[in-house]
Order: C-alpha cells, then structure tokens, then sequence
C-alpha cells in the first residue's frame, strides 16, 4: 500500500498546468522520441477534433501538410511526409547516429502556426543484471477482472490464486552527482490473464528520478517489481511464459508525460509542444527478453 502511496505523490509532483481546453480550432498533436545512438525516428503529425465530432481510427486525424525539421546542435535534418501512410514523417538522412546528451529543437510549420519542442539526447543506459524470483506455490487472492468491473467492488470478483513474481535489475548511472535525468523500469509478461486492477495493487512499471534509486557495493542502481500470474489451483504450478524487462533513461519531459498519461484527472498527459500537444523527448532505451520456465 505504501509503494501505491509513493507513486501517487510522485505524479501529483509532476502535473503541470498545461492541460490545453477544447476549442474550435485543431491543435497539432505531435509524437516523437529520438533514442540516443539510434538513427533520427519516424515523427507521428495528428490534430484534435471536436468533442461531440466521429472518431476515425483510420486516419482521419492524420496530418499530411506540416513542414517539419529536426535540429540537432549544428546539424540540420529535414523531415518528409509518408505518401502510404498518412500522418507519419520519415527523416531525409538515416545515416546519422544521434549522439548522447546532443540537444535539438523540433520545429514544425503548420497552417501558418509554428510548433516547437525542445529537449535533449540521455547518456545510453544498459541493463546489467536481471534477478527473477518467486515462491514455491501460489497464494490465495481475490481476482478482480477489469471487463466487469463498476461501482461495485462485489461485481467480478472470485477468490482464486497467483504467483507474485519478484524482478529485480540492476544498471550503472551517469557519474554525476547532480544528474536529474530519470528511469523508468517496466515489466511485460506474456501470461494469458491481464487485469489492471491487480497491477494497481502491484508494480509492474515506475518513474523515478535515478538518483533516488538505491544502489549496491559495486556502485549499480538497483530497481524492484512485482508482476502476478494467475493459476487455477493451490497446487498449480507457475505457468511457463516470456518476460520483457525494459529500463529507459530520459530527461524531466518524458518523464512528466509518462507519469500523467494514464492519469484520471487529466484529458491528456503533460506537454512539452510549444503550440500544440503530445511528447518530443530525447530517450536511452534497453531491454531483455527473458524466459521464465521453472
């Protein structure tokens, strides 16, 4: 209850009070994130609609006349619309590696408005170590399932059983005593059960500044999560399945808007588009694909 306690106020630090009112007028939504050491990425160009107006999945929202180009310190990298997939803009140069702790500017021209969002390359991040563990049988629970669930706590709930399954990683930070660069730690099992209300009682993912991380004798940070799966018995054993163990490194942007994105007093996460709406973030990403087969 208290990891739940220590994520809320962590978001609650981090909204802003950008939250942008529904108007007449389209708002660019731009989605962007340009990885340390990777080739500059496909940028995603959308626009809001009316509230009361149709959603199309299909496109309908996509923007295809924007002029976008990317500056990177003295380097200047411009974009082109995708003709066979509208709304994506693929960059005129992919024999460029973009550097760590590089910044850049994303500029944007559309309907006669400018759009920009700056931000800044992290140094690359890299897992060390994965430790898994859990216990010999599982332990009884109450299973709430997600598709049913209202008002009504009683609605969809059975007793049955789960295996917490502790994972724990290991990596090394920036020697740097002032870095303010953040993590974000993530688990994703592949178990045919999923229920969001049994990862809100657990830690599947976190964002946290990296230097609030506890470290090791040998210097490495140190992060800790717990994933559930669900069996059918008190004398089942821990299915076998695949685990993704992903660790990405970002500056206070992304982490702003990873920390709001999913949260329910908000219409949409913390921007940085001077503008407009969405994320443009300098990221460092690795992650591991590991089987969990006892």
């Amino acid at each position: 209850m208290r990891r739940r306690v220590g994520l809320l106020l962590l978001a609650i630090g981090l909204v802003g009070c950008d939250t942008v009112v529904p108007g007449s007028e389209p708002v660019l939504v731009v989605e962007a994130f340009l990885q340390t050491d990777a080739p500059p990425p496909t940028i995603r160009l959308r626009q809001t609609g009316p509230l009361a107006g149709p959603y199309d999945p299909n496109g309908a929202q996509a923007v295809t006349d924007a002029t976008v180009t990317l500056f990177l310190d003295t380097l200047i990298v411009p974009y082109r619309a995708d003709p066979a997939a509208p709304g994506y803009y693929r960059p005129e140069r992919s024999d460029l590696l973009l550097p760590p702790e590089a910044t850049f500017t994303l500029e944007i021209t559309w309907r006669g408005r400018l759009i920009l969002a700056r931000d800044a390359l992290p140094p690359p991040i890299r897992i060390d170590s994965v430790q898994v563990s859990f216990p010999d049988a599982p332990v009884p629970a109450v299973l709430l399932d997600s598709l049913v669930l209202n008002d009504s706590l009683a609605i969809g709930a059975r007793q049955g059983y789960l295996y917490p399954v502790e994972v724990t990683l290991w990596w090394r930070s920036p020697d740097d005593p002032d870095s303010t660069y953040w993590v974000r730690p993530h688990l994703q099992p592949a178990v045919p059960f999923s229920s969001v209300v049994v990862d809100l009682f657990l830690r599947t993912e976190q964002v946290l500044l990296e230097l609030q991380s506890p470290t090791d004798g040998n210097g490495r940070r140190r992060w800790t999560g717990v994933y559930a799966v669900p069996v059918d018995s008190a004398r089942a054993p821990l299915p076998a399945h695949t685990l993704r163990v992903a660790l990405l490194r970002s500056g206070r942007a992304y982490a702003r808007f990873a920390a709001t994105r999913e949260f329910p007093e908000r219409r949409e996460p913390v921007s940085n588009v001077d503008g407009g709406l969405g994320i443009v973030a300098g990221i460092a990403l690795d992650s591991l694909r590991l089987t969990i087969n006892p």
